[in-house]
């Protein structure tokens, strides 16, 4: 096992805290520094719910007794530099941590982009505790009755539907040609858009912002279009970038989407671990690197450097990107890959779609859904799928989806599914719909 006695880890969000906790449960012995720019472990999802006041910042913030019941040291001062020689970390008060290992945990910071009057007040981003703060004050104290959010991912759509929640009208804006455009395939898309515009959500597709009205703050916003749009508040949610500069500065390996690591989260600096928003991972499906900016990567990953810290050698599995949010009433969630990412890839696919109800059809209150699978034409196996549904159990079955795009599995494989069975908790047998859509590939192709 690892002789480190030492640890010290840069950043406590999804990938820092769990990776702390984990290193002093395996080795209560160890001597773990967690340094941290913010006040607090403060859970990321609940972002967009504290900037519309369905929770609170308090509630939201892991309590520091964690920490300090097992013997973690906390610094909360900016960490300014790495000397990978002499295996220390300086803080911005001057102080200098020693370290047998490091942990890079500093995640990523949203982007922002370069666009006029994008420094007036009312324009925010989403993504610390200190944003959702800004946001819930700005529509509550100023009475914001029209919001623009710029970007249709899941951050922008969440936003988006919980300030429409609250009787606010809002305007998004996406380049591309239709919302979750990463997640969903325009086929699945559709039903979702269809679902927000009944729910009164303005979406301006195939759209960009390029210029932001007001005196000192936010008055309207100009479309690609040439339209101007009332607007007291514009929330950015384009995207997240890696915080690398640490990583830049002590000179480790940075690819093309973020800071290089092998399959054990090790950069080019073997006694330097990271993950989270900060790295570039491997798609399993393609072996292309990709981003992986969701929270169960970084909190998976914070465990898994923790076990390698101390001698393990545990891979941390290639990436699926598994993903789910709720819009209003509508549970959507996707896996893999999509079928148009697969053809952009040279795959050829067969893709089976199926509509399914929650409950047996003879028990009343089944909500409907449908389940999209993506099936590799020549090997057969399950390389991707998207559930839209009206029922919160039902898009759960993504991650089911999930383990057998990591098994492998066939379609022959997945005909033979069989689910616990219910009529009040899940479809009649005769209709699971994901033995069904394999089944529709298997008889197209049997052989």
């Amino acid at each position: 096992m690892s002789q480190a006695k030492r640890l010290v880890i840069i950043g406590c969000a999804g990938l820092g805290g769990p990776a702390a906790m984990m290193a002093k449960k395996l080795n209560p012995a160890l001597d773990v520094t967690l340094i941290r720019e913010e006040e607090s472990f403060l859970t990321r999802c609940a972002v967009p719910y504290i900037a519309v006041g369905d929770a609170t910042l308090e509630a939201s913030v892991k309590d520091d007794a964690m920490f300090h019941s097992v013997g973690t040291k906390l610094v909360n001062v900016k960490a300014v530099g790495i000397d990978r020689k002499a295996k220390t970390v300086t803080t911005a008060d001057g102080n200098v941590y020693p370290y047998d290992k490091l942990v890079l945990a500093t995640g990523g910071m949203a982007t922002v982009p370069k666009i006029q009057g994008v420094d007036l007040e009312g324009v925010f981003t989403v993504r610390t505790g200190r944003d959702a703060v800004n946001i819930h004050e700005w529509l509550e104290k100023r009475k914001i009755e029209n919001v623009v959010v710029l970007g249709a991912g899941a951050i922008g759509m969440e936003m988006a539907t919980l300030i429409s929640g609250k009787g606010v009208k809002v305007t998004v804006v996406e380049m591309l040609n239709h919302v979750l455009p990463l997640s969903f395939d325009p086929d699945m898309s559709q039903e979702i858009e269809r679902y927000l515009t009944e729910k009164g959500i303005d979406l301006r597709l195939k759209q960009t912002v390029t210029g932001i009205a007001g005196e000192g703050e936010v008055a309207a916003v100009e479309l690609s279009s040439g339209e101007n749009i009332d607007a007291g508040m514009l929330i950015l949610a384009g995207g997240i970038r890696p915080r690398q500069e640490l990583a830049e500065a002590c000179e480790l390996e940075i690819g093309n989407l973020g800071v290089k690591v092998n399959k054990y989260l090790q950069t080019s600096d073997p006694d330097i671990y990271a993950g989270g928003d900060l790295i570039q991972y491997e798609n399993l499906v393609t072996g292309k690197p990709t981003l992986g900016q969701i929270r169960p990567n970084a909190v998976i990953g914070g465990r898994v450097i923790a076990k390698n810290v101390l001698g393990y050698k545990v891979e941390f599995p290639r990436l699926l990107n598994s993903f789910a949010t709720k819009l209003f009433d509508l549970s959507v969630a996707s896996v893999g890959i999509t079928e148009s990412a697969a053809q952009e890839e040279g795959i050829e696919v067969q893709v089976a779609r199926k509509e399914a109800r929650s409950k047996h059809v003879m028990i009343e209150g089944g909500k409907p859904y449908t389940i999209k699978l993506i099936f590799d034409k020549n090997t057969k196996k399950i390389i991707g799928g998207q559930i839209v549904s009206y029922s919160e159990v039902s898009v759960r079955y993504i991650d089911v989806v999930a383990l057998a795009i990591r098994c492998g599995l066939t379609a022959l494989e997945l005909a033979t599914f069989r689910c616990a069975g219910h009529p009040e908790l899940s479809p009649e047998p005769s209709a699971e719909p994901i033995a069904l859509a394999a089944e529709d590939v298997f008889v197209a192709s049997p052989k």
